[in-house]
């Protein structure tokens, strides 16, 4: 009865209490190993301490195997791989398929994703979908990726539409538009895609025809799902030659109407033609969403013109923000875009006659003190001539390009590649394109080119005409292309399996 024995019982105590403090001290010390073990420190086999860190691989097709520095890794593609810090080139390869290669620069305690890879075969089997008699009209797939749809060069009005939902055998159908959505004309016609809504059911599209010796165009909205419903929008909203039409928010039931003649940007209720909004000294513009325009002006926040310079400002629902003054570019270019990546908003702005391109986070939470106070650029991107933005579909990555020259801006890791790609760009390509989330692509020499937004990994893949654009299919399991006519082979919209079977 050893809690009768005041002496007893104390030692009991002491014990107990020990007892405590070891088990306290052995959790701080796992705490600790597993601390210092999530920041990458370990033991080597020599007793030294070392840091390492830990990249996620994965790639399409998976279970591709792994190696670095020429050094098989222990598992293929999907895993974790734990490494040293150090410099490393990262290579995935599989039988059928061409490898994929980069070069890693691993930190101690660092984790970097590599999700992206895309492995081509070795060897393309194109294949020919349906043969035309001449280029089509238009070529243009719906945002789901689910809808493909080209004008027959014979009859305007008619189009072809390809359902994807099994990329090996597309179903064509036949849309044909109503006599009254558009005006035949009486000589040549092209038609041009505006935008696809978000539905990727209806599509706005620019008709050009010929009526005696006049050039005219009008705006048409495509039903794809039921072509009889649909409208000719120039008649609806009673425009004139001088306006230019494009969707609010990719919706059917609003419109953004510019006037070139005017320099009046309205908002148009889709239902009665009546304006919502107004706005004037527009010189070009970009929307996003139903509250946020971005655009360039020539009258200045403080109504004093300066002579050679025009302004770039967002108009965040009812908060006006000017960012910058920008040079007047003779060629009436102005490159503008805005995106939202991981809650923050980016907007970028530039002329083609500056000497850089000018990247803003979050513009509209910063307040100015006074007309010519402007929010401060998030980065300065150096570049000649910028002439286009453009973000990826994932919003990572913000492509700044000048002809060849390209600067692309990593706003996830803060990181910047700026390269010149080594083939031209064939007319009447002005611009390269984003092929999902990571890749780009463009039409060089009569071939598809593509490579990943470092330029690694570029790929010459099939022939394709460079006035339109690549098509693939939602998984990217297949390509499609639309293949110029040769000497010996007609024009043709090709199929090509990516996966090797």
């Amino acid at each position: 009865m050893d809690f009768l024995d005041p002496k007893k019982e104390r030692q009991n105590q002491t014990k107990l209490l020990l007892g405590y403090c070891l088990v306290a001290l052995a959790i701080g010390i796992a705490t600790l190993v597993l601390l210092y073990q999530a920041y990458g420190y370990g033991i080597d086999r020599q007793g030294e301490v070392t840091q390492s860190g830990l990249l996620f691989v994965a790639s399409q097709p998976s279970n591709a195997a792994i190696t670095l520095n020429g050094q098989p890794y222990k598992n293929n593609t999907d895993t974790r791989v734990q490494v040293p810090a150090a410099k490393y080139m990262l290579h995935i390869s599989k039988t059928g398929y061409r490898p994929w290669d980069r070069p890693v620069i691993v930190a101690g305690g660092d984790v970097q994703r590599f999700d992206y890879p895309l492995l081509f075969p070795v060897t393309l089997k194109t294949s020919s979908l349906a043969d035309l008699n001449g280029s089509p009209s238009v070529a243009m797939q719906s945002p789901d990726k689910r809808w493909l749809i080209l004008g027959q060069p014979d009859d305007s009005g008619v189009f072809t539409e390809y359902d994807l939902k099994n990329p090996a055998k597309p179903v064509a159908t036949t849309l044909t538009l109503p006599a009254d959505s558009f005006t035949p004309g009486d000589g040549a016609q092209t038609w041009t895609m505006v935008e696809w809504s978000t539905d990727s059911r209806h599509v706005l599209l620019q008709h050009t025809y010929v009526t005696g010796v006049n050039t005219n165009h009008e705006y048409v909205l495509l039903d794809r799902d039921t072509p009889a419903d649909s409208l000719d929008i120039t008649n609806k909203l009673n425009l004139t030659q001088a306006d230019t039409v494009n969707l609010f928010n990719n919706r059917t039931d609003q419109f953004y109407v510019y006037s070139s003649t005017n320099q009046t940007l309205k908002r148009v209720n889709g239902n009665d033609a009546s304006v919502i909004s107004t706005l004037g000294h527009i010189l070009a513009f970009k929307t996003s969403g139903d509250d946020k325009i971005l655009y360039v002006t020539d009258q200045s926040p403080t109504g004093k013109a300066t002579p050679g310079l025009v302004s770039a400002v967002l108009q965040d629902g009812q908060q006006t923000v000017t960012l910058r003054t920008l040079p007047l570019a003779s060629d009436g270019i102005y490159a503008l875009n805005l995106a939202q990546y991981s809650s923050d908003w980016y907007v970028a702005v530039a002329s083609s006659a500056d000497t850089a391109a000018y990247l803003y986070k979050n513009p509209q939470s910063q307040t100015g003190t006074g007309p010519d106070t402007y929010p401060a650029p998030w980065r300065r991107i150096q570049l000649n001539n910028p002439s286009f933005f453009s973000f990826s579909s994932n919003t990572q990555f913000l492509l700044a390009e000048s002809g060849q020259n390209f600067v692309v801006y990593d706003l996830e890791n803060i990181a910047q590649y700026r390269y010149m790609a080594a083939e031209p760009i064939d007319q009447p390509q002005t611009h390269a394109a984003w092929m999902d989330g990571d890749r780009l692509t463009y039409v060089s020499g009569g071939k598809l080119e593509v490579f990943d937004y470092d330029y690694h990994n570029r790929q010459s893949l099939v022939a394709a005409d460079a006035a339109y654009s690549p098509f693939f299919s939602g998984d990217f399991s297949y390509l499609y292309a639309l293949r110029p006519a040769t000497d010996t082979t007609k024009a043709a919209l090709t199929s090509t399996p990516l996966v090797v079977k």
